[in-house]
């Protein structure tokens, strides 16, 4: 019988949607079993047959854990089962009847079970569709539109296979000088192939984008307004403001993608100090300080989704605010108030504090 995979694999999995054990059979008295991701090996443990059977459990939380260190969305994923090697001795007697056991130098190679040609992709949300239906329709991200301050934008990610056709545009509404009022639309096409490797795809898109595509299309110093994202069957609506946002963050987002926040919202900054007092002679010092600033947010009236995506990134391992110099630092948010309603008439505000990683305030 030797060592043999029982539980069957699809060629392509959300780590959500994974089994939630590897069945194995073997009659031997161990096997190590390890995953690889991308050919790197992010796990290895030996374990013992019960009943020439072995299941390990929990792969998800090994993958995504994997995954979430290294900064992969999609990866390449085997599985490998390795049986132990036994270098048999040589016993040999002598003409007085001595035994004497010799081992042979070169030692045999081990007998593995490999499973393979297995994608996936990181998702720490579960759908009601199977993964190949969910990324042949969906964007990855949870939210299906987003304003935008005609100063920002937004990084799209999707799936897509090798060579896959599809029909992708996007249909922008924008306005020209001497015509307020008026809403124009203009369709734009792009190729019906994204990619001729299987990969993540990522685009940026924003207002001088689309300004870009109508401007050369038709000639004229266009205001966008909005725009309707296609790439097969997937659809994202972005709409553009003029007001300009108080705050900005960015957060790995459920499939370990890098997402950008722009929030309109008021905020508080307190400082608290801690701080010990002694007495020498008649005068009296502070020593052991420690300062403590956080910021204090409320935000805007939200809608349903837009307060669902936002706790992704109240929730989130990484969060990050930029820095009058363009970079990014990382901060650490805390003291979350999140009460999301799909109640039409009451308005959803999430309020939460953050702070700098690192406890520095910059100028």
């Amino acid at each position: 019988m030797a060592t043999i995979f029982q539980t069957e694999f699809n060629s392509i999995y959300l780590t959500s949607l994974l089994p939630e054990e590897v069945e194995i059979e073997s009659d031997q008295p161990s096997i190590e079993v390890a995953f690889y991701l991308n050919n790197l090996k992010v796990f290895a443990s030996t374990y013992y047959p019960f009943n020439e059977l072995v299941r390990v459990r929990d792969i998800r939380s090994i993958l995504e854990a994997a995954m979430s260190l290294r900064n992969m969305t999609l990866a390449n994923l085997k599985i490998v089962a390795t049986e132990p090697v036994f270098n048999e001795p040589q016993v040999t007697y002598d003409e007085n009847g001595n035994l004497h056991m010799t081992f042979d130098d070169a030692t045999p190679d081990p007998v593995t079970e490999t499973l393979e040609g297995i994608k996936v992709v990181y998702s720490s949300f579960r759908t009601s569709d199977d993964s190949e239906s969910f990324l042949s329709t969906h964007f990855l991200t949870t939210r299906k539109s987003a304003l935008l301050p005609r100063s920002g934008f937004l990084s799209l990610s999707n799936y897509t296979k090798a060579n896959a056709q599809g029909s992708n545009y996007a249909l922008i509404y924008y306005s020209q000088q001497g015509a307020e009022g008026v809403v124009f639309t203009y369709t734009s096409t792009f190729s019906k192939i994204q990619s001729n490797t299987e990969r993540i795809v990522n685009k940026q898109l924003s207002h001088g984008y689309f300004k870009t595509l109508v401007d050369q299309a038709v000639g004229t110093n266009s205001k966008i307004l909005g725009a309707e994202y296609h790439i097969g069957n997937r659809q994202f609506n972005i709409f553009f403001t003029d007001e300009k946002p108080t705050e900005e963050f960015s957060f790995k987002n459920a499939f370990n993608i890098m997402e950008t926040v722009y929030l309109y919202n008021t905020t508080t900054i307190k400082t608290e100090m801690d701080r010990s007092e002694a007495v020498c002679g008649r005068k009296t010092q502070f020593y052991d300080e420690t300062v403590k600033i956080k910021h204090e947010v409320e935000t805007a009236a939200l809608s349903y989704d837009e307060a669902k995506w936002l706790n992704q990134m109240l929730t989130s391992k990484l969060v990050e605010h930029p820095d009058d110099n363009g970079d990014t630092v990382q901060v650490l948010i805390s003291d979350i108030t999140s009460e999301v309603t799909d109640s039409s008439k009451e308005l959803i505000r999430l309020k939460f504090s953050w702070k700098y990683a690192d406890g520095i305030e910059y100028l």
